[in-house]
């Protein structure tokens, strides 16, 4: 009988041994896969918002640029001297909230540059680089409206992006102080603007930055006011798949170097003064901490 239970004992510790090692090798082999991908093609795949001004979006030629996309770009270089690949080039594919985290899991893009927060749901599917700036939630409402707090669209409607942390806050606001808004869900920042513009919603609620981006490219932006106290505290982040901790690794000390030289404080105040917005203590304190040596 003893031996019996020493056998099975044994054959217990080397079956969890083989799958130890059979898991093991699984994450050796689809370990920094990014990375394998971009020395292969001699290319890197990055995921662009459309309209996700200062961060990320078309400019006139439609060309992606914002704030998120240089320092992607920046990235990049730093990836051509360590791979020693000084002809990689860049491709660019358009993602929203709904595609960011599938196209990341299953490779069709290596890393996402437009305007992502940073959460701990996101975090278990997929990899954060350092923050790379921050916001608030608000709301933009037209000029003439009577709305200026979330506690005045009682029994209206609200737009927020499908799949958002905007979208979770606003549903849980609307149940907490029992609103009763309508809250319509749309596909991006785009269609929430165009929303609002059209009357099919009497605010949109977003990230502050992107409300001030939205309401300085509308045709008249002084029909336009962002509205109310601030809601929340959103880090942005670049996006990567997880397991790709070399590319990580790059792109983090790509951002540690323009931080310390003072470089990302000037990328800042060439994109988000467009807007109208100035670097702020918040701004100022994400820089310093994340100016790694």
């Amino acid at each position: 009988m003893k031996f019996q239970l020493k056998y099975t004992m044994r054959l217990a510790g080397m079956a969890f041994a083989v799958s130890l090692a059979a898991a093991n090798t699984a994450q050796a082999q689809t370990a920094d896969a990014a990375i394998a991908r971009i020395k292969q093609h001699g290319e890197v795949v990055i995921g662009y918002r459309q309209a996700s001004i200062p961060f990320s979006y078309l400019d006139a030629n439609q060309k992606p640029v914002g704030y998120t996309i240089d320092l992607c770009l920046a990235a990049v270089q730093t990836l051509k001297q360590q791979l020693g690949l000084p002809n990689l080039t860049v491709k660019f594919v358009p993602v929203d909230l709904s595609t960011i985290i599938p196209l990341l899991q299953n490779g069709s893009i290596d890393m996402e540059c437009g305007s992502t927060v940073h959460t701990l749901k996101r975090s278990a599917q997929v990899d954060f680089s350092f923050v790379t700036a921050a916001a608030s939630d608000q709301l933009l409402v037209k000029e003439n409206s009577s709305v200026k707090e979330i506690e005045d669209l009682a029994g209206k409607t609200v737009a927020v992006p499908a799949g958002s942390t905007n979208a979770a806050l606003v549903q849980s606001l609307n149940a907490d102080k029992k609103l009763g808004m309508r809250v319509v869900f749309v596909k991006d920042q785009a269609e929430g603007f165009l929303a609002l513009s059209t009357g099919r919603a009497d605010a949109y609620v977003s990230d502050n930055v992107i409300l001030y981006g939205l309401r300085k490219r509308a045709s008249d932006a002084n029909a336009y006011r962002v509205s109310g106290r601030l809601l929340s505290y959103l880090p942005y982040g670049i996006v990567v798949a997880p397991n790709n901790s070399t590319l990580l690794d790059v792109i983090n000390r790509t951002l540690a170097e323009k931080y310390r030289s003072g470089e990302a404080a000037a990328l800042y105040q060439k994109w988000f003064s467009q807007i109208g917005m100035p670097m702020t203590d918040a701004i100022s304190t994400i820089y310093r901490v994340d100016s790694i040596p």
